[in-house]
Parts: C-alpha cells; sequence; structure tokens
C-alpha cells in the first residue's frame, strides 16, 4: 500500500449541510410553537455576511420567555479536521424576558481564514465549508462561561440556527497590512519560498530493512530497527486498525553456516516496550526448522513449528505472511545440483494477532534476550500493512554469489587437507617399527577407497606451497588434526604469505595457485581471519592488485563471520562512516562494534602472550620510537637499576611495564609480580599496595589469597586509595556477599570519580538495591564510559541504541562512538600493532605497511597516519597516502599528522579542487587546536599570501576581537601562539615560528613609523644628514690619499737628489747591525736639526701628519654622530615594535 502522489489526498468528510434538513438554511423556527409569541423561545440572524472576510458583523434577533445563555459560533471544516471552532461569542439574557432582543456581534476571525498567505501567516486555513450559528440555552444547564454545548448537543438546546458562509479563494483573499516593517533578510527569504507547493513526504508501508549483507556470529548481538508512526493520515489511519486485526509480510534471505547450538536461535524478532517477544518471532531450531511466535488479542503467546530441515551454505528466503489469525511460511532454496525447492507452511491461531510494530524495536539476529543464528542475513523487506506477494531478490547478487562460492571452497580445502594428513599418517606408520594386524594391511591395500577424488592431480597442485609447508612442519605432521592444528596452519600460512608481499614478490603471483593471495586464502578457510582481514584490505586500497570494492566486502563478511576482533571492528567502521561502497548505517556499526566491545571486557582479564595495550606511536616521531627500544634502552636500564636501590616509583613503573609488555619489553608476569610485591610490601605507597591485593584477590600470575590480598586491600583504602574503596565493594558483593556493605563502599568511591565504582552503582540500581531504578543506573553507565570504562559504555550504548528507556532518545551514532573508543583498546588489536612496531625498527618497512594497513582498516587513527607516513616514504601511489591520510580525519580526535598531510593535499591540488585553499585552511586550523606550531604556521603562511580566512576559522581559533580587522594582526597572533607551543614541546627556540614572527613584528614596527608623519620626517632627516656626513668622509679620504700618494712621489725624487748616500750591505754586520765606522760615516751625514726646517721635504710630512690627524678626528666624529643617528633611529623602530 503506497502514497504514489506527491501531495496529500485525504477523504472527504460528510458536510454538515448533508445531515441537517432544508428547512433549516432558513431562520429556525422555535422549539414552542407560536413564532415571536410571548412565551417562545426562537433565535435568528437578521443580517450575516455572505463572504468570509476580516471587518464583518452579524446581527443576532432572540427571545427567551426565561433567564438563557446566548451563543455565536463560527466553525469551519478542512480536508484534515472537522467543525475547527475559529470564533466564539456568549452572553446572558436576563433582562426584558419575554420581547424580541437584537444585539450586533462584530466577527473577529483568525487571520489564516481571512487572509492569504503572506510571511505573518505562512499555514493559511483552506476551508471547505464555514458554518455561523447561533443557539440558546438554559442558563441554569450552563451557568459556567466556560461552559458550552458539547458536538451534537446542538438539537437538544431551547433554539438554535445555522447559515453557510462562502470561503474566499486562497489565491483570491486580500494580504493583511503589516504593523511593522520586516527586515531585508526576512522578506528576501519570504519572497523565495512564497508560493512554494506544500508536499507531503513519501511514504510507503514497504521497508527495506538490510540492503548490504550483515554478518551474524551466533552471539548476542544484532541490527536494530525501529519503526515510527507514518506521517500519512491514511497510512497511520491504516496502521491503527492493524493492530488487532493485522495483516503484515516479511521477506529475509538467510545463509546457515550451521545450525543452533542451542535449542533455538534467533532469525527476525519483535521486543516490545514491556521487553517481551511481541508479533512476530522467528527463530530457527538446532535440527533446521522454523519456529514462528506471535502474540495473540487475549496477549497470550502462541506458536508453532515449520519442519523445514534448511540446509547449510546457501541462500534461502523465508518469506512469513500474518493475516488476522494466521501465519504462512513460504521457503525457497536451491540445492546444491541448482534445484529449486520450495515449501509452504500454514497455520492458523483461531484469534487475531495482536501487532503493533511501532511498541519496542525489531531485531535482525541476536539480542541480550536470544542469541542468534550462525551465518549472513541478506536483504530484508517488511511490508508494515501486508502484501499478497513481496518482492525481495536477492542483492548485491555477485557479492552474495561469491560469498557462497568462498565456504565452499574452503569446505574442499578442509576435506583435501584432512585426506591429505590421512595418507601422511598411513604412509608415516608403514615406515615405522609399529606392528600391525595382517587384515588391517590387507583392508588397507585391497580396501575400497572412501574419498578418491580428495588427493587428485588438480588438488595437489593447486594448494602445493600449503601440503609442502604442512610437510616441513613436524608438529603438524607428527600430531593428531584437530582445529587447533589447523588454526596453527593457517597461522602459519599467514606468515609465510606476509613475509613474501613484504619480499616484493607479486601479490596474485605469475601462477595465481602459487601467489600469496592464495596461501591468504588456505589461512582464512583455516580458520585464521586476519588473513580474510588482509585479503580485504589488498582489495579495497589495491596494494599490488587493481583495487575491487566488492571483493573486498566478500573477505570482510567472511573475517567477520568466524567473530574475529579485527574483522568486527573493520565492517563497523566501515558502515559506521559509509567508506569504500559499504552503505553508512549506525544500527549495523552497533551490532558489530558491541560484539568487539564485549569481547574486550573479556580479554582484559585475561593474561597471554597474544594481548598487549595498544601503544599509540607515531613511526615519523623519532623521539616517539626511542620510547620501542625495549631492554636495551637506556631508560628502561635506569629504571632497573633505580628499582633494584629500592625506589618505589621505579618498581611500580618497572612491573607495569612487564606485565602489560609496554616500550617494547616482553611480557614477563612473573618478574611484574615480584616488582609488584617489592613496592607493595613496602607499605609506604597507596597505589602499590592495592596494585598487588589486587593480583592476590583474582589470582592473575600469583597463587589467589583471599586472606592477604583482603588485608592489603584495606591498608590501602585506609591509606587513601580510592581504587582500593571499589576493591573492597567488589570483594564483599562477589565473595562476602554483603551487599549493603558492598554499595556502600562502592557509592563511597563513586563520589571520589571512580569509573569502576560508578558503573558498580549502577549495577545495583538494576538489581534493586535499594530500589530499581533504570534511568539512575543509565546515568551511572554513561558516567562511568566517560572514564573509559568498558562495560560502562556497553551498557549506556545498549539503552541509546534502542531507545526505549524514559527520557533517553535512540541514538546509535552516539553508542557506536561510545563503543569505538574501548574496543580500540582491545589486547589482541594492540599485539598486531606492536609487531608492526617492531617490524618497522628492523627495517621491514613494507612489512610494517601491510601490517598498519589492517590496523588502519579497522579505523585506528595512529595507524592510519603511519600508513599513510609509510606509502609516502616506499613512493608508493599517491591513492594509498590520501587514503590512509584522509580516513584518518573521519576519528573524533584525528592527530595532527593526518590534519597537515591533507592540508598540503588540498593546497597542491589547486586545479581539481575549486575550494582547495579553503579546505587546505580549515585542515590546518584544526592541527592547530590539536596542538600542532606546523599547523598554526601553515595558517599564517596561507594567509599572509593574500588568502581570506573565513569567519569560521576565526571563530574556531578563538582569535580576539580585536586582532580579526588586519592580516598582519592575525598573523602576529598566530604566530606568538605558534612560539608558545614550540615552548611547551620545547623545541628550538629559533624556530621557523619564532623567526616567522621577528620579521612580522619588525614589518609592522616600520609601517608604524612610517604612518607618523613627524617620526617619519625625524627619521628620513636623520637618514639624509647620515648620508651626507658619510659621503663627506668618503670625499675627504679620498682627496687625502690622493695627496699623500702624490707627497710620497716628491719624497722618493728629493731623496733620489744625492743628499744621503745609502749603506752599502757589506758595512751591515750579521743581524742588520752596522759597524762603528760606518756609524760614523753615517753620523757625518746626518742633517742637522735646525737645518730641517728649510727643507721642503720635512715641511711636506708635517703636513702630512697634520691632515691625517685632523682626518681621524673627523671619522670619529661622523662615527659619534652615525651612531647616534642609528641609536635614535633604533630607539623610534623599537618603541613601535614593543
Amino acid at each position: 500500500m503506497k502514497v504514489s502522489r506527491s501531495f496529500c489526498i485525504t477523504i472527504s468528510f460528510t458536510t454538515l449541510l448533508s445531515l441537517i434538513p432544508c428547512e433549516l438554511l432558513s431562520p429556525v423556527t422555535p422549539l414552542q410553537p407560536g413564532y415571536g409569541e410571548e412565551g417562545s423561545y426562537f433565535v435568528q440572524f437578521d443580517s450575516v455576511p455572505e463572504v468570509v472576510t476580516g471587518n464583518s458583523t452579524a446581527r443576532v434577533r432572540y427571545q427567551c420567555p426565561k433567564a438563557c445563555r446566548v451563543g455565536l459560533e463560527v466553525v469551519f471544516t478542512t480536508s484534515h479536521k472537522t467543525e475547527q471552532l475559529v470564533f466564539r461569542r456568549t452572553w446572558t439574557s436576563v433582562k426584558n424576558l419575554g420581547y424580541p432582543r437584537v444585539r450586533m456581534v462584530p466577527l473577529k476571525l483568525s487571520p489564516s481564514v481571512v487572509y492569504k498567505q503572506d510571511l505573518s501567516h505562512t499555514h493559511p486555513s483552506d476551508g471547505r465549508e464555514v458554518t455561523i450559528r447561533a443557539w440558546l440555552a438554559d442558563i441554569d444547564t450552563h451557568a459556567s462561561e466556560s461552559l458550552h454545548p458539547r458536538d451534537g448537543e446542538y438539537h437538544g438546546l431551547l433554539a438554535h440556527t445555522l447559515k453557510l458562509l462562502r470561503m474566499v479563494p486562497l489565491a483570491q483573499r486580500p494580504a493583511q497590512a503589516r504593523a511593522v516593517c520586516t527586515s531585508w533578510g526576512t522578506e528576501l527569504l519570504w519572497q523565495l519560498a512564497e508560493g512554494r507547493i506544500q508536499q507531503c513526504p513519501y511514504e510507503s508501508d514497504a521497508v527495506d530493512m538490510m540492503e548490504f549483507p550483515m554478518v551474524s556470529t551466533g552471539e548476542y548481538y544484532g541490527v536494530i530497527r525501529v519503526f515510527q508512526p507514518f506521517v500519512n493520515k491514511e497510512l497511520e489511519t491504516a496502521r491503527y486498525h492493524n493492530m488487532e486485526h493485522p495483516r503484515m509480510a516479511i521477506s529475509v534471505w538467510i545463509y546457515l553456516l550451521n545450525w543452533c547450538s542451542g535449542m533455538r536461535c534467533a532469525i527476525v524478532k519483535h521486543v516490545n516496550e514491556f521487553n517481551s517477544f511481541g508479533t512476530p518471532l522467528i527463530m530457527l531450531t538446532n535440527t533446521g526448522n522454523i519456529v514462528i511466535q506471535v502474540q495473540l488479542a487475549s496477549k497470550m503467546d502462541q506458536a508453532f513449528t515449520a519442519y523445514t530441515s534448511l540446509p547449510v551454505l546457501t541462500w534461502i528466503r523465508l518469506d512469513c505472511y500474518v493475516e488476522y489469525s494466521q501465519v504462512t511460511l513460504q521457503v525457497n532454496y536451491k540445492t546444491v545440483s541448482e534445484e529449486k525447492v520450495a515449501a509452504v507452511h500454514v497455520y492458523n491461531f483461531n484469534e487475531d494477532i495482536l501487532y503493533n510494530d511501532t511498541s519496542g524495536y525489531l531485531v535482525i539476529g541476536g539480542s541480550r534476550f536470544m542469541a542468534g543464528f550462525h551465518g549472513y542475513v541478506g536483504p530484508m523487506r517488511y511490508y508494515r500493512l501486508g502484501t499478497a506477494e513481496v518482492i525481495n531478490p536477492l542483492s548485491p547478487s555477485k557479492t552474495l554469489e561469491d560469498l557462497d562460492e568462498i565456504h565452499w571452497e574452503c569446505e574442499e580445502v578442509k576435506l583435501m587437507i584432512e585426506g591429505f594428513m590421512d595418507e601422511l599418517r598411513v604412509h608415516r606408520d608403514i615406515l615405522s617399527d609399529i606392528c600391525h594386524s595382517y587384515y588391517s594391511a590387507q583392508m588397507r591395500r585391497y580396501g575400497q577407497m572412501t574419498c578418491p577424488q580428495v588427493l587428485d592431480w588438480d588438488s595437489q597442485r593447486k594448494y602445493w606451497p600449503t601440503l609442502k609447508l604442512m610437510m616441513a612442519q613436524e608438529d603438524l605432521v607428527s600430531g593428531e588434526w584437530d582445529s587447533v592444528a589447523a588454526l596453527r596452519l593457517g597461522r602459519r600460512l599467514f606468515e609465510d604469505a606476509v613475509g613474501r608481499m613484504a619480499r616484493g614478490e607479486p601479490v596474485a603471483g605469475a601462477d595465481p595457485a602459487l601467489s600469496p593471495l592464495a596461501l591468504l586464502n588456505v589461512s582464512s578457510c583455516l580458520g585464521h581471519q586476519q588473513a580474510a582481514l588482509l585479503l580485504a584490505t589488498v582489495h579495497l586500497a589495491g596494494f599490488g592488485v587493481p583495487v575491487d570494492l566488492q571483493q573486498g566486502h566478500v573477505y570482510s563478511l567472511l573475517g567477520a563471520a568466524a567473530d574475529d576482533r579485527m574483522a568486527l571492528l573493520h565492517l563497523g567502521y566501515k558502515h559506521m562512516y559509509g567508506l569504500d561502497g559499504f552503505p553508512r548505517d549506525p544500527a549495523m556499526a552497533y551490532s558489530y562494534y558491541v560484539n568487539i566491545a564485549r569481547q574486550t571486557s573479556v580479554d582484559k582479564d585475561r593474561i597471554g602472550d597474544s594481548q598487549y595495550i595498544t601503544e599509540s606511536i607515531l613511526i615519523s616521531d623519532e623521539r616517539e620510537l626511542q620510547t620501542q627500544m625495549g631492554e636495551t634502552d637506556d631508560v628502561i636500564q635506569y629504571i632497573k637499576l633505580q628499582a633494584e636501590r629500592g625506589d618505589i616509583e621505579s618498581q611500580k613503573h618497572l612491573a607495569k611495564v612487564l606485565f602489560w609488555g609496554l616500550k617494547g619489553v616482553p611480557k614477563d608476569v612473573g618478574g611484574a609480580v615480584k616488582w609488584f610485591a617489592q613496592s607493595a610490601m613496602q607499605m609506604t605507597d597507596a597505589k602499590a599496595v592495592y596494585d598487588y591485593s589486587i593480583l592476590l584477590l583474582k589470582g592473575q600470575g600469583v597463587k589467589k589469597n583471599l586472606t592477604l590480598g583482603l588485608r592489603l586491600m584495606e591498608k590501602a583504602a585506609a591509606m587513601g586509595s580510592i581504587e582500593a574503596l571499589n576493591g573492597l565493594g567488589w570483594y564483599y558483593s562477589t565473595v562476602g556477599k554483603d551487599h549493603r556493605k558492598a554499595l556502600s563502599y562502592f557509592q563511597e568511591a563513586a563520589q571520589n570519580g571512580n569509573s569502576d565504582a560508578i558503573f558498580n552503582v549502577g549495577v545495583y540500581h538494576l538489581r534493586g538495591h535499594p530500589i530499581r531504578n533504570e534511568t539512575a543506573a543509565f546515568e551511572c553507565f554513561l558516567n562511568a564510559s566517560y572514564g573509559g570504562h568498558v562495560d560502562g559504555a556497553i551498557e549506556a550504548a545498549y539503552y541509546l541504541s534502542v531507545g526505549n528507556l524514559p527520557g533517553v532518545t535512540r541514538d546509535p551514532e552516539r553508542a557506536v562512538m561510545l563503543l569505538k573508543s574501548i574496543s580500540e583498546q582491545n589486547g589482541h588489536l594492540g599485539y598486531t600493532n606492536r609487531k608492526a612496531l617492531q617490524a618497522y625498527l628492523q627495517g621491514s618497512r613494507e612489512e610494517a605497511l601491510l601490517r598498519f594497513a589492517m590496523l588502519a582498516e579497522t579505523g585506528m587513527g595512529m595507524a592510519q597516519s603511519n600508513a599513510g607516513h609509510l606509502c609516502e616514504e616506499l613512493n608508493h601511489s599517491s591513492a594509498c597516502q590520501w587514503r590512509y591520510y584522509n580516513h584518518s580525519l573521519y576519528n573524533s580526535a584525528p592527530h595532527s599528522s593526518g590534519l597537515l598531510k591533507m592540508g598540503d593535499w588540498y593546497g597542491q591540488n589547486l586545479d581539481l579542487l575549486t575550494d582547495g585553499r579553503s579546505l587546505a585552511m580549515e585542515m590546518y586550523s584544526k592541527a592547530a587546536l590539536a596542538g600542532s606550531p606546523q599547523g598554526i604556521y601553515n595558517l599564517a603562511v596561507l594567509i599572509e599570501e593574500g588568502q581570506d580566512i573565513p569567519l569560521s576559522i576565526l571563530d574556531t581559533m578563538r582569535l580576539p576581537a580585536e586582532t580579526r580587522s588586519e592580516k598582519r594582526a592575525i598573523v602576529k597572533h598566530l604566530m606568538q601562539r605558534c612560539v608558545e607551543l614550540e615552548e611547551e614541546q620545547e623545541e628550538d627556540v629559533l624556530s621557523p615560528c619564532a623567526l616567522s614572527l621577528l620579521r612580522v613584528q619588525v614589518q609592522m614596527a616600520w609601517r608604524d613609523l612610517t604612518h607618523n608623519p613627524l617620526h617619519l620626517a625625524l627619521a628620513y632627516g636623520i637618514l639624509g644628514g647620515l648620508l651626507i656626513i658619510v659621503a663627506y668622509v668618503i670625499g675627504q679620504i679620498i682627496l687625502g690619499h690622493g695627496e699623500a700618494l702624490s707627497a710620497r712621489r716628491r719624497d722618493g725624487a728629493f731623496a733620489g737628489s744625492g743628499d744621503a748616500a745609502p749603506v752599502h750591505p757589506s758595512d751591515r754586520r750579521d743581524g742588520g747591525e752596522m759597524d762603528g765606522a760606518s756609524q760614523r760615516e753615517m753620523g757625518s751625514r746626518r742633517v742637522n736639526p735646525s737645518r730641517e726646517a728649510t727643507q721642503p721635504g720635512v715641511t711636506r710630512r708635517r703636513r702630512d701628519r697634520d691632515r691625517e690627524r685632523a682626518l681621524r678626528e673627523g671619522i670619529d666624529t661622523i662615527v659619534t654622530v652615525a651612531g647616534v643617528c642609528l641609536c635614535a633611529l633604533s630607539t623610534m623602530l623599537l618603541s613601535h615594535l614593543l
């Protein structure tokens, strides 16, 4: 049943005119005979407007022999409502009784009835009939002003009359005069919306509940759907009448991997608001039969069994029809030989079935009330109002057919390996010295082969790498072949395939049967589902093969069907954000996230080598990588030394590192317990005492000792440990069975903010201590989830997903976000993250990329940044880099490295993106808010280049209002913030931000200086005077140098005239001294001082010396004056700079 028109179509109501005799259209005949006679009641209209207008008056004539009440009403009928009151006026008649009276009544009607649609009246009323009516009533019967005749009572009054008025069509109505002027923006919006035809939303009772395959893992998790009442009145009326006389149909495709492990498991179930099963409940039994349960109109639950014996490993369509008291089940599927099978099962309950789909919610798969089946759910269509024939084809057909094909291939692989192991075991027994029975030997020799096709040539060639690896593993060949051995072989095949891909072998290979992809396929078939996730990663990201979303979907579903943690997280992440062709469906994402969250809750109490805390290490940060050096790290060695010396903080830290395997150190639970004990037995640190006591109480890594554990727990609580208070509550609630005492401890710890205690208080609210309060429990669970409590997040997400708690609105997206953060804490993800880090530290970049890419496909933000960095480091395609950096932005708190890379990518691809610069600025601003100095610097550079900064980014960056008017002021403020961040991160002082800030400050100071006329004139004067003086000094130096050069030339000529004889070299002794004779001869040739003044050369040298002295003094003066000028200019500049 559909509403196919784009506008509302409703059934018109019978008009009032058809229910009233024609003579009533004239003035009403009084109830007592004798019109106008004394003692009679009558009421009539003397004048009434023919058309409904804004300013009109009705003239009413009436007569009352006794005191009475007179009423005047205007009602109109629309296509949705009958007799809607728009005007009423009543009064009493107690004077001049028995005589006719007249009253003028102004009709003040609603503007929606009188005027056309405009800005003030966006929804005018388009009535079909408008009726004005008057009546007389006994004043004793209707004594109060608030009382008036109810619908259907007008014929029992003393007198009444009515008249039909004509409604003015909407297009012909006048516009109401406005009392005030509207703003320009409001007027514009109205003009844009004026004349728009209001359309009802398209609605259909046929709802596609599932458009993409869902994995049902056979546990208590499924997809929750909620139905709302129809908006369309016709559909909603039909649904309402459908409750006790139901007609509905549901069609669903299922793919069974196994029958139920218990007696029954759920396929589809309806849970009402009372948390009990409603109609329908479709279940599967452990023998492959279908059970359908309904709730009857008498509130009784009844069911019937359809003996179907459904096959496994094939797609089956179940069509269930409910009509009144009868249920019909149609089953359709194909056998292995492609033979179609169709069966019909009909059952009549002999009582109408109660059906209300808006009550509660519908669950596909498992829920906390019943486990689901193990397999897949295909397309599902729900007909809320029933149908004669369902239309529900198998889609997407290629994906579902390939999924079926892979499962059959896996069955072939298992059968082949089991046969091969049997042959190896027989061959090993023959070669050994074990004595065998003659008859058993003859049976092996001449007996009939049960599976001769298992080890044919094609199978051996196809699976030769697997068989070769099996023969090389002595522990696999010698032991019994079971699921554990198969899983061990699958793990080794996975590691072998990863090693081949890391060494650069082609992923697909020249021979597909010998390629890493083939090994991964066999590995996933043997139960190691990380191989299926790696296959999905390879096809979705295009590692060595073309991108194939359809194959990626198949392997994603295959891995999740085995309940693999990473595969579940991968599917939940893809459905949450609608990536890689997975439809965005928060409800389906919730079904996967709640599964991995519940496994995380169980895993956190298990100690094993396959679990590690997920450490968020960015491989592009050398300082973070240094923390993963393991036991060889200097810090770890120093902590060990301090711990051995008795430092309690070092002992606690070392115990935590060894217990969880942090910082690249291998796990050593025994060594960790030793340091826990040593730090606790000092009895000086409450945290150390609590840590050791909880190990003793739970028996983790040490023999359980309740007595000592309780004593230490009490000691820690007395020392002020809030965790110990919660621990005491846990002890008395589980071991001591004293719930009153336990609750008091929980409440005390919860008041101090302990998330474990807050969760435990919520549990007690659910149990009814002191009273059951589900709303209070939800608040406790939600508050505990904010503190990272795993179980608190699971419980709070459940209430958000179903929305059946008063005051809690259904919000599956919020539920998923609560679960996402705690699911990524799973220790098995931490183990994979640790192996990826070790591969990177050991230099195996390709292997690290593969492992980080697997984690990135699960939505882990740090792994996505690391995968993007490795794609860049290994020169992979830009699509690889863009994929993981872009995916990292979907996280609630993306790392700044991904934001910076995406900002760079947007800025470099301006030819492809029209809004590339604005997107780059948005990325840089988010990186800045995440604490990245580089983000602030890049944002400032874009602004300096002339890019207009949007107001939203200014608000995001929380820039002061006084700095937003000018770009330089914005840049200065950003650079100052960048320098502050660099100082907090202890980076170099001479960083790009610091240098840029200095440059901007100098530019702004010079601009301020040049914009002041007085300072500008003074600066120019100083510079001009300085230039003149410098020019003068340079000129004097040049002139003085020329004169000195000419004087030296003249002195040389004077010396060559013979007045002085040169000293012969032979007259000097060794060492450059002259002998006595030479000195006496030289002395006789000396010039007399009294004659020196008369010699021209001496006078010239004296003038040169005086000139040089004056020049030096002038230069010193100029340098002093220049220094003073520069100092004054610098002072002026600094005054503006500071």
